[in-house]
């Protein structure tokens, strides 16, 4: 097997171990994900298709249009579509379709402005307006999108709304008020070009009349001369005709401006003496007695009732005799345009001979340089009115560049949310939240729950794992009991793995020589509470048992609790012999024999008030540990835990094998950690760490009990 099948072994052994935390996570986020799927407001996206043409098309000569280069087809469909995008679109779409009165798009005060509102100050109506047709303009934008297809000449006009049938609603008007925002723009300029053209016929029918005029000017100047010097009788003739024409076409223009003037104005008495109908006049003459008569009766007069009815049927004649005289003016202006026609007919026959006549070249020149100026400005005129006619037909026949080839319809699904991709990504989510909070918890957060875990965390074999037995059990004083009333248990079979482990290491670092000499063996833990003490006297008890003549030391002189656990109350503890070796013999109180095995014991009488380190880091303590070795096999110490105390870190290097006890459950990986990075720097380095994992339970003392507040919690 090699060394990646190990890893996926340990991978897959690690996500089983942590299985319920993954169909925790896994739960939580499949949940939240549905949660979010039936509480979220679904939205449909409706979309429109618009076809932008190019080509300026001009229907009343369709071959005006061509088609232009790719770069300026380009540049024409992506301004179309921003124009889509602008303001001004937007807004005629908020007007047509009532959006701020729509609860989906319409205003949302802010807290502020319903305060403003409530207090009543002068500008907040205003205010408040502006801004809610701000606001509805930016939720109508956030609902449109508006996108050019690749380089094609299509554009999609797409809307959002939680109601599918106004999201196509809002799609076709923002299509239909792009088209026709575009198509009164271009009447629009096609009605500024006309405007702009009739004031240039307006000039150039001035410049006609002039023309004319000094043509007329010049043949009264001239007439006597033009028929003295050609001796034709027909010109003069031809220019007394136009002479009438001209003077009776005054005349009827005259006519009827006053006849219009008194149209407009109803004064029926003045337009009937300026048609000169006699029976007009004659009614209302009869009308103005009548009016005259009925002012000097008084309202309720009996009389006056009988005049207002006369007075009505005349009224009525008048009408009618007046509708006549409106058929005689229109009449009248038949008549003007026939004699308009007669004279630009007659003027146009005098010019025709006169150029036929034998006349002398000072007199033609002139003839010809007033006529080429009348020709002149009547043919600029007849370009002018002709140009202004197709301008106007333009106008009619404006037709917008882009045209919509297919509508938005109703969309019969949600676009938003995906409830597929949510899915999806919630189980990818899940899946490696899972998998992320199994490794966070295995390697960084929790307690250590099995062998293979703490192996895993150390990268060293983990050498036993001590099961749970009863602890206070028919006078019991410890667990480590059990290795003496039940040495077939299963408590007492994993303390001898434990030895065994131990053995298995002396045996591969040991050197020719070296086991003339006894091994010391340093028990710790990351914190207090975990169990080191119990496994320091079931351990050294075990090694007893099986003939190795074994010292057990109780060096953690914080809390001492060897004694505890044995039933011994001793006077002088191992710390008065640090502290004044020459005052306690080391036969004192604080040596003794366990009354169960023939383990001996170095025993600890009372927590220390001082700092203790210096003591274990004493000629003594090491005087002592080297005496050890030379008498006894098996030399065991049971030191403070690693983490709040200091103590450990001094003895560890005297030790030959540092057993590690990791309560089940309890003891967090960070601090055990934070323990063995220090305490692998303290050892020696061919001494071998040995963890083991203790599954008893914690018996937390009293806090009086605990000198070092919460950071030394004792158990056993």
């Amino acid at each position: 097997m090699d060394a990646t099948d190990i890893e996926l072994r340990n991978v897959l052994t690690v996500l089983r171990r942590q299985i319920r935390v993954i169909g925790l996570t896994f739960s939580l986020i499949i949940g939240l994900a549905l949660l979010y799927l039936v509480t979220v407001t679904p939205t449909y996206t409706a979309t429109a298709l618009l076809l932008v043409d190019p080509l300026q098309k001009n229907l009343l000569d369709p071959s005006q249009g061509q088609a232009g280069s790719a770069g300026s087809d380009n540049a024409r469909v992506d301004s179309e579509v921003e124009i889509l995008r602008s303001d001004a679109v937007a807004l005629a779409v908020i007007a047509a379709e009532n959006l701020i009165a729509d609860a989906e798009f319409g205003p949302r005060l802010a807290l502020s402005e319903k305060l403003v509102r409530a207090i009543g100050i002068a500008h907040a109506a205003e205010a408040a307006a502006s801004t809610m047709v701000a606001g509805t303009l930016a939720r109508f934008r956030d609902a449109v999108s508006i996108r050019r297809r690749g380089l094609t000449y299509l554009i999609s006009v797409g809307a959002t709304s939680t109601d599918p049938v106004r999201a196509a609603d809002l799609a076709n008007a923002l299509a239909e008020s792009y088209i026709q925002q575009q198509l009164q723009a271009k009447i629009a300029g096609s009605l500024a070009a006309r405007d702009a053209m009739q004031d240039q016929i307006a000039a150039a029918r001035g410049a006609l009349g002039q023309t004319e005029a000094a043509f007329e000017t010049f043949l009264d100047s001239n007439i006597g001369r033009i028929e003295g010097e050609s001796g034709r009788a027909d010109i003069a003739g031809l220019y007394r005709d136009l002479t009438g024409l001209r003077a009776e076409l005054r005349a009827q223009a005259a006519l009827r401006s006053d006849l219009q003037s008194f149209a407009e104005a109803q004064d029926w008495q003045a337009l009937t003496e300026a048609l000169g109908d006699q029976a007009l006049a004659k009614v209302g003459a009869e009308r103005q007695a009548l009016a005259d008569r009925l002012a000097g009766l008084p309202v309720a007069d009996t009389g006056a009732a009988d005049l207002r009815t006369e007075l009505a049927r005349l009224d009525s004649q008048m009408q009618n005799r007046s509708a006549a005289a409106l058929a005689a003016l229109a009449a009248l202006g038949e008549r003007i345009g026939s004699l308009d026609r007669d004279t630009a007919q007659t003027r146009a026959d005098l010019r025709e001979r006169l150029m036929q006549t034998d006349l002398s070249p000072d007199l033609l020149a002139g003839i010809y340089a007033v006529q080429q100026e009348a020709g002149i400005a009547r043919a600029q005129y007849q370009t002018l009115l002709s140009r202004l006619r197709e301008v106007e037909a333009q106008a009619r026949m404006q037709l917008a560049d882009a045209r919509i080839v297919s509508p938005a319809l109703a969309p019969a699904s949600a676009s938003f949310p995906n409830k597929a991709l949510v899915l999806l990504a919630a189980l990818g989510l899940a899946t490696g939240l899972g998998v992320s909070t199994a490794f966070l918890k295995e390697y960084y957060i929790g307690g250590v729950t099995s062998a293979r875990q703490l192996s895993d965390l150390l990268q060293l074999p983990t050498a036993a794992a001590l099961p749970f037995a009863p602890e206070r059990n028919e006078g019991r004083l410890s667990i480590a009991e059990r290795i003496i009333d039940a040495p077939l248990s299963n408590y007492a079979e994993s303390v001898r793995k434990l030895r065994a482990a131990i053995d298995q290491a002396f045996r591969a670092t040991a050197l020719p020589g070296s086991m003339a000499r006894g091994r010391i063996i340093l028990l710790s833990s990351a914190q207090a509470g975990e169990g080191k003490t119990t496994t320091a006297l079931a351990l050294a008890r075990t090694y007893a048992l099986a003939g190795k003549r074994t010292l057990l030391i109780d060096a953690d002189l914080r809390k001492p609790a060897v004694h505890r656990q044995l039933g011994f109350a001793p006077d002088v503890g191992f710390l008065d012999y640090l502290r004044n070796p020459g005052a306690a013999e080391i036969s004192g109180s604080f040596y003794a024999r366990d009354p169960a095995s023939p383990l001996a014991l170095i025993m600890g009488a009372g927590r220390s008030d001082i700092p203790t380190d210096q003591l274990l880091n004493s000629s003594t303590f090491e005087a002592l540990l080297d005496q050890a070795r030379d008498v006894y096999d098996i030399v065991i110490i049971d030191s403070p835990p690693l983490l709040p105390i200091v103590d450990a870190r001094y003895i560890a290097h005297n030790a030959d094998a540092v057993v590690l006890v990791v309560r089940w459950a309890a003891t967090s990986q960070s601090d055990l950690r934070a323990a063995v990075e220090p305490l692998r720097a303290a050892m020696r380095p061919e001494a071998a760490l040995i963890p083991v994992l203790n599954q008893q339970r914690a018996e937390p003392l009293s806090a009086k009990y605990d000198p070092y507040g919460d950071g030394y919690s004792a158990a056993i």
